[in-house]
């Protein structure tokens, strides 16, 4: 581990030590966790990737931030190496970046490339995202309806059975007769008060579990023979 000897004013230790002893952490513990987590904010974060790459258009060199610990997009690592930044990033920035290299592997060599796991990740992502943007309505309104048909059985799987309770009865409030991208389409397309209102309290329901990201990390782990990128 590197070591960094600064000063600091007097009051600053005195409320460092009042800390401690009301946490039952070290000054030392407090004072990595102050620096990381100045360092590790998004605002440091996008100031660093502002910086390196205004540096980079006056010299012509390329330029990352894995030498910090974070991953900027998916520039074909492995599995193994996205996996590898589970200590220095956040397990939404690796998966968002596994989503991103499922998705080029979709696009270049289709349908049939495709695995279970790959898709599940690309399913629950998807929900995460769109129902923490804009609700069920825009899950189901927006290409996210695509994984409808198979995301209650991923959320199960992954460990997210709540979660997988909430989505079932919203689409149950879609009164489909049949569970199929098409149908949601049509249901979607057909103003239904009694749909609203039961969406919406899915909604209130979905924001007070909320995905539980490191599940879906945790079976990707388990299961990464699963992805081929």
């Amino acid at each position: 581990m590197a070591e960094l000897t600064v000063g600091i004013p007097e009051v600053v230790m005195l409320r460092l030590e009042a800390l401690a002893s009301a946490s039952g952490k070290s000054v030392e513990e407090l004072a990595i966790q102050g620096i990381d987590a100045l360092a590790g904010s998004a605002s440091s974060r996008r100031a660093i990737l502002k910086a390196r790459g205004t540096a980079a258009k006056t010299t012509g060199a390329t330029y990352s931030l894995a030498d910090l610990g974070w991953l900027d997009g998916y520039t074909g690592q492995t599995v193994d190496e996205l996996l590898l930044f589970e200590g220095t990033d956040g397990l939404h920035s690796i998966l968002f970046t596994l989503e991103q290299a499922i998705q080029q592997k979709l696009e270049a060599d289709g349908r049939l490339q495709m695995t279970g796991v790959m898709w599940m990740v690309l399913a629950v992502m998807a929900l995460s995202r769109e129902v923490n943007n804009g609700g069920y309505d825009q899950f189901f309104r927006d290409s996210s309806r695509q994984f409808a048909p198979r995301i209650v059985g991923d959320l199960v799987r992954i460990g997210c059975p709540d979660i997988a309770d909430i989505i079932q009865e919203a689409l149950d409030s879609l009164d489909l007769p049949k569970l199929s991208v098409p149908a949601i389409e049509a249901a979607m397309s057909t103003p239904s008060v009694r749909q609203d209102r039961t969406l919406q309290r899915c909604n209130i329901a979905f924001y007070d579990q909320s995905v539980r990201l490191e599940r879906l990390f945790s079976y990707v782990k388990m299961h990464q023979a699963g992805i081929r990128i």
